[in-house]
């Protein structure tokens, strides 16, 4: 089922040090055909095994490639540094996923669809913080949205009252490791 949801937040980088190398022999960098059970490393090598295990409950694909195509390769240690190399990666779903929100962060528009997520994640902080809405003061789902309606309009009112006086926005919190960094002024 479809629910045309799209989940928005900065996606974890690739932490393994073919990635933050940047040498093009990421795993992200290796083609891999889920059909199949193969994948392809950047210099032309198909798999030699492929292998469904699960890590800590979660699913994952384990590809291992084959020495008599690693231990001669020109560009191996860019790629790998044991004999041969193997490629852990989520599922499929998982996988393709997790690309596309990566795809997703490098692109420029990014931070405009970051700084939506950012001025919802503050209109609910000051929901739950100022106006109480992490509990309902009635029993039963009508009575609840009816409250929720409520504090929706108390807190559109209160931000009309604030821009009428000319009340400032609030400036975003630091931590506190964060206000001992000297300011760097260029």
């Amino acid at each position: 089922m479809t629910y045309h949801v799209d989940l928005v937040g900065p996606a974890r980088k690739d932490q393994k040090w073919q990635a933050m190398a940047g040498a093009d022999y990421a795993a992200a960098d290796f083609n891999i055909d889920w059909s199949n059970h193969q994948a392809t490393c950047p210099q032309g090598h198909t798999s030699q095994s492929w292998f469904n295990t699960l890590e800590n409950g979660h699913p994952r694909v384990f590809i291992k490639f084959s020495r008599k195509h690693c231990v001669p390769c020109p560009v191996r240690y860019n790629c790998t540094r044991m004999k041969r190399h193997g490629i852990k990666l989520r599922a499929d779903n998982h996988y393709q996923a997790l690309q596309a929100a990566r795809q997703r962060d490098s692109q420029a528009n990014w931070s405009l669809l970051n700084n939506h997520r950012a001025g919802i994640e503050g209109t609910i902080s000051q929901g739950l913080r100022g106006f109480g809405m992490r509990r309902s003061r009635y029993i039963g789902l009508a009575k609840t949205h009816l409250q929720n309606v409520f504090i929706a309009t108390a807190m559109n009112l209160w931000r009309i009252v604030d821009w009428l006086n000319e009340v400032p926005l609030a400036k975003t919190r630091q931590a506190a490791f964060e206000r001992l960094i000297p300011q760097i002024t260029a």
